[in-house]
């Protein structure tokens, strides 16, 4: 006889880890920008450079790549200051190998910015990086025996994901809009921001369906004689398809999006004044996508005529419990700064963060913040421009039937929209809506057949044996289990008992008829 086995291509996590670090350093403003009066506005975004396992770590390389903007004392009212900060981090990863895939999840916790002297800033950040290792491996097991006519086998039904198809990929969209003639051409852009909104994904037949939007904010001196600071904003739809081939409409994917890269270009319209803004935006996908299967796996055989004795070795599959994406809206008021009253709000940026996650009966409740930075127009003169920093708390159950204290769970948290208004009383009202989206799969480990050890029969002391027997039912022992142990069948018990059912309990006495099936 043979045994027939089943691979099943899957995604396994080994393990993860988090560190939190601190940047902090000085920088010195360069010699072509201006003074700095006071600094309005910093923004930074952490950009994985390598990854790699040294002597049981993650070995962690980046940079925090950042945007000051600042007050200065002049005809430009505001001007910007960009730059960047390495940094290497090892993080002990035990279980992890030296093969793994490792993927590497960096927040900006928290990013301050000071002004030491008007030629010198100081930036300090507090980042968090979580590696997650993870193994593309094979769960192989016995499913069927073939050419074993004396030979009955028991199952169970698995249900199981698959890995069908992972890659990293980009999405390039670009767009162009026309300055309204409500405002005044652009002579000179001071500050810019693009920043990703809500994105949906969909799984269609060999292609991932993608649909969005990101946020445009811009800062800029009017082409006159005498420059005027003003800003402009819009929305850039999202909208394209990204191939992945093999995958099926109703399969899950996992999906993480960030900006790869950006360019903002300023050009002229039919009536030859600098009005036009072209725009254009390269998006990465890091996708993973999972089919679920029914597995009939075989756990225990046994032959009439023969010993065997299965082989077993453990081994370790996953099932998708649940994907949800809950919607969370937030709203609440911020303080504008004392001394300078709010006339006119210009921009609103939102950074999401999640402090705490606790497993429910009925789901995952997740705590955390959303870091607010409010750019607003004051009555002063000579620095027109502020800005004031808040946060707002939330608190959200994300619905998630029959977690488990060992499931792998993967959440994933974007704000997808924020605004603010003028509430009086030098009051900013805030309301934001925030994504968050949860997977989580089952840890199947169970041990399955991969061979088995088998023996001949002492026929000639097995013929000494009585035909007959009585037997008692011992402990949580089930009718397959004394059918094994006297080389007979289920059946053959259960018609000479004249059972109803397949079904005994212990302390029931069974007759036992011996079976002859000598090869």
């Amino acid at each position: 006889m043979r045994l027939i086995t089943q691979r099943v291509h899957m995604n396994k996590c080994n393990c993860r880890d988090s560190r939190q670090i601190t940047l902090d350093r000085d920088f010195n403003v360069p010699d072509a920008k201006p003074d700095a009066l006071s600094i309005m506005k910093e923004q930074g975004n952490i950009q994985i450079e390598e990854v790699r396992m040294v002597d049981g770590k993650a070995s962690i390389k980046g940079e925090l790549v950042f945007q000051l903007l600042y007050a200065v004392d002049g005809e430009m009212p505001v001007n910007e200051m960009s730059g960047s900060i390495p940094f290497e981090e090892m993080i002990p990863l035990s279980c992890a190998d030296r093969d793994d895939e490792l993927t590497v999840n960096a927040t900006v916790e928290d990013l301050r910015s000071e002004l030491i002297n008007s030629r010198k800033l100081g930036l300090k950040a507090v980042l968090t990086l979580e590696v997650v290792a993870e193994t593309v491996c094979d769960g192989e097991g016995a499913v069927e025996i073939e050419e074993a006519e004396d030979v009955f086998s028991r199952k169970k039904t698995l249900s199981i994901s698959r890995l069908v198809f992972s890659k990293k990929d980009t999405l390039r969209v670009r767009d162009e809009w026309k300055i309204p003639g409500t405002k005044e051409a652009i002579g000179q852009i001071l500050y810019s921001t693009i920043r990703l909104g809500e994105i949906n994904t969909r799984m269609n037949d060999n292609e991932l369906q993608v649909d969005g939007q990101a946020q445009l904010f811009v800062i800029y001196l009017s082409d006159e004689e005498l420059p005027q600071m003003n800003f402009y904003e819009n929305t850039i739809p999202i909208e394209g398809k990204i191939e992945c081939n093999g995958c099926e409409a109703d399969m899950v994917a996992q999906v993480v999006t960030g900006i790869h890269s950006k360019d903002l270009e300023i050009k002229e319209d039919e009536d030859g004044e600098s009005r036009v803004l072209d725009v254009e935006l390269v998006i990465d996908f890091d996708i993973k996508v999972y089919g679920q299967d029914q597995m009939e796996l075989l756990t225990d055989f046994y032959s009439t005529s023969r010993k065997c004795q299965p082989v077993y070795e453990d081994s370790y599959f996953e099932n998708l419990i649940v994907q949800n994406k809950s919607k969370v809206r937030i709203g609440g008021k911020i303080s504008a700064d004392n001394d300078r009253t709010p006339l006119q709000i210009w921009d609103v940026n939102g950074e999401l963060r999640i402090d705490h996650k606790e497993q429910q009966e009925n789901g995952l409740l997740v705590e955390g913040v959303i870091d607010i930075s409010v750019l607003y127009l004051t009555e002063d003169d000579r620095i027109p421009l502020t800005s004031v920093k808040g946060s707002l708390p939330f608190e959200q159950l994300v619905e998630a039937e029959g977690l488990e204290e060992n499931s792998n769970i993967w959440l994933r948290g974007t704000l997808e929209q924020i605004s603010g208004s003028l509430a009086g009383d030098k009051g900013i009202e805030i309301k934001a809506v925030a994504a968050l989206e949860l997977i989580a799969f089952e840890r199947i480990e169970a041990p399955i057949i991969t061979g088995y050890e088998e023996e001949e029969i002492d026929w000639k002391a097995r013929s000494r044996e009585p035909g007959i027997i009585g037997y008692v039912v011992q402990g949580k022992e089930e009718l397959w289990d004394i059918a094994k142990k006297f080389f007979t069948t289920m059946s053959s018990i259960v018609e000479i008992n004249h059972m109803e059912k397949n079904e005994v309990k212990e302390g029931d006495i069974l007759l036992i008829l011996k079976e002859v099936n000598m090869p």
